[in-house]
């Protein structure tokens, strides 16, 4: 039986999940936690996520194909990232079961709200989204398959915000029917 996780519990709506809290490192300990105990046999997650210049419509729900993390300060040249962990690929076979538009997301540490950052950081990635890759990196090293639905609430940008408060209900309903077809199948 797969289990559906998400970031909050408002994104779970009226599905049975796991919550495993807003952040990349608080995503990835909590899954990491609730996987090593419950041991599913998938991993789907549901949740919101900006879309970058070019990407998905607001409204829209996606399915996850490459995930990847970022370091907006390694993007703008001020830092580097020593070992950054190569990117994640979703489950093949789950793909398949979802008949969604398929996008690469990437995960940052904070939503970015600076559109100069957001073209920086983007390299090919459409989506931006807070926990994705930690979830899908405790699923990976746990050997178990994962997807990952999001529904679109804002462009990346300074008016993020206020679109995500705008339009958080109705991408939250378009993920969940997506992932309620999911497992309908």
């Amino acid at each position: 039986m797969p289990l559906l996780v998400a970031a909050a519990r408002e994104e779970l709506g009226d599905l049975q999940g796991e919550v495993v809290g807003v952040g990349p490192v608080v995503a990835a300990a909590s899954a990491g936690r609730i996987l090593a105990t419950t041991r599913p046999d998938a991993v789907i997650m549901v949740g919101t996520a900006g879309a970058y210049t070019g990407g998905p419509a607001i409204g829209q729900a996606i399915v996850a194909e490459r995930l990847g993390m970022s370091w907006g300060v390694a993007a703008m040249g001020l830092g580097y990232v020593p070992r950054a962990p190569a990117p994640l690929r979703c489950d093949a076979g789950l793909l398949g079961r979802i008949d969604l538009p398929r996008h690469d997301v990437l995960t940052v540490g904070a939503i970015t709200t600076d559109k100069t950052l957001g073209r920086r950081i983007a390299d090919g990635y459409t989506v931006e989204h807070m926990e994705a890759f930690g979830v899908a990196c405790a699923a990976d090293q746990l050997g178990i398959p994962f997807v990952v639905v999001l529904g679109i609430t804002n462009a990346v940008g300074p008016d993020a915000h206020v679109q995500w408060l705008t339009h958080r209900d109705a991408a939250q309903r378009a993920a969940r029917d997506a992932v309620k077809h999911l497992l309908a199948r």
